[in-house]
């Protein structure tokens, strides 16, 4: 709103800065938990400011004293809170979890409806049945909500709104489009781990949670500030190599329109085990043997990754024959090493060089921390579902 104070000064006021509207965090630390990395949990703080997205710190914290619970009894049984070194003590924090009951998947209205309809609590267990979560994270906004319950009983159709909360057989969900309908991302966590996750973090300091999200979620957004991704227009497609599974990724002009995990493969941790044992090798040197151009592993490493190869060649005919989307532009993300060799094998088999850039391009790097100037891209990769995690929680930045 403007007001005229004279003739020639006015004034703006900004109303939806004072508790009306919605404020997007812009100092955010977003961190993997249950990740199952014996360094720790890795840790990205990420501020917005007018320079771009700058980075203050990146690195391993000290994983929470207690585990994530597996049941309802242990989530309520008390914990001990959790604090952040000082490094990583913005005013918001962006959760990205492993969980072995979490889910993130390709979906469609209709089978979302069906869903919510044949989900109902059992009584026997005493149990809500999981919270399924969007995304983006929940955000609270007053709207009139119909239930599966209702909609069944009266023979209608369940009107669900993308991006808004919605309630339905006792289960808060939000729903969240893909670039061409009629698919959506559904992904949750149960409700017991997102209640223990809410109140992990000390209250009245420093941290606080201001989004919980599935890690495959979180990997989504972290291409976003890539340079060689915004120059392809956003139409690109991602292959995340992750510790014990492989998800891949389409996106068109920046929006997703594919999104599965690699069916039938194992993560880089099994391969990495294998070019161990192939060419017998200790520990601390395979991942110098991957990044080393003395010895080539490439036969050690045909069996997992050719696989993955052959999925992204039906995952890019598919977004052809469905879409019209011709990509030449493919990114592996996640690896700890090796990543050339999967580029050069993508070449041989798919005239198509793979890229693997680092997690933090595009992105101002704070000259105090020395730290971070001595990443490399394959130790970037470390961190790339917890800058996913606070870009996400981010979202709407200018």
């Amino acid at each position: 709103m403007k007001l005229q104070l004279t003739k020639t000064k006015t004034i703006e006021i900004d109303f939806s800065r004072l508790g009306g509207g919605r404020r997007t965090p812009s100092d955010v630390t977003g961190v993997v938990l249950n990740g199952g990395d014996a360094r720790g949990c890795p840790a990205v703080r990420l501020v917005h400011k007018k320079n771009g997205w700058n980075v203050l710190a990146a690195g391993f914290v000290p994983a929470p004293v207690d585990p994530l619970p597996e049941t309802w009894d242990a989530a309520n049984k008390s914990h001990v809170a959790w604090s952040l070194p000082v490094e990583f003590q913005a005013p918001s924090a962006a959760l990205a979890v492993l969980s072995p009951n979490m889910f993130t998947r390709q979906t469609t209205p209709d089978a979302l409806t069906a869903d919510l309809v044949q989900t109902a609590p059992k009584a026997s267990s005493g149990a809500p049945p999981p919270r399924k979560l969007g995304v983006r994270r929940l955000e609270k906004k007053p709207a009139a909500e119909k239930t599966a319950e209702g909609a069944a009983e009266k023979g209608q159709e369940l009107d669900v709104k993308p991006g808004v909360p919605a309630q339905a057989n006792g289960v808060r969900f939000v729903m969240q489009p893909l670039a061409e309908n009629p698919f959506v991302i559904q992904a949750g966590l149960p409700e017991y781990q997102i209640q223990w996750l809410a109140h992990l973090l000390p209250e009245g300091r420093r941290p606080t949670a201001c989004s919980v999200q599935t890690l495959p979620s979180a990997l989504l957004a972290s291409l976003c500030e890539q340079p060689a991704f915004n120059a392809a227009g956003g139409s690109a497609f991602a292959i995340f190599v992750m510790r014990t599974t492989v998800y891949l990724a389409g996106y068109k002009e920046g929006k997703l329109l594919l999104f599965r995990s690699c069916p039938g493969v194992a993560g880089w941790e099994m391969l990495r085990e294998g070019v161990k044992l192939r060419l017998g090798l200790e520990d601390e040197m395979v991942d110098e043997i991957l990044d080393d151009a003395l010895i080539d592993p490439r036969s050690a490493m045909e069996p997992f990754v050719r696989p993955i190869l052959q999925q992204l060649e039906i995952s890019l005919d598919y977004l052809v024959s469905r879409h019209n989307l011709r990509i030449d532009k493919v990114f592996i993300m996640g690896l700890p090493s090796g990543a050339r060799y999967w580029s050069q094998m993508a070449e041989e088999s798919l005239r198509m060089p793979l890229i693997a850039p680092s997690v933090f391009d595009g992105l101002v790097l704070s000259p105090k921390n020395k730290e971070l100037a001595e990443l490399t891209p394959s130790k970037s990769q470390a961190f790339l579902a917890a800058l996913g995690a606070a870009r996400a929680a981010m979202e709407g930045q200018a």
